[in-house]
């Protein structure tokens, strides 16, 4: 899974894209957002508040 980061949690993560392979369990957005907050420190902080994180999949808003 490709993922772009924009704004603010560019800037927390420190890089603008990766590539991930989330654990099967993780099928919405919200549970890829708290897997990604768990990843650590940066991550952590840049997911803190997820009810002001903006998603989009395949360029369409979710």
């Amino acid at each position: 899974m490709k993922l772009k980061y924009f704004a603010w949690v560019r800037e927390r993560v420190g890089k603008s894209e990766e590539t991930v392979e989330p654990p099967p369990g993780v099928k919405t957005v919200d549970e890829l957002i708290a897997w990604l907050a768990a990843r650590g420190e940066t991550y952590a902080h840049a997911f803190e508040t997820p009810r002001v994180i903006r998603a989009a999949i395949d360029h369409a808003h979710v």
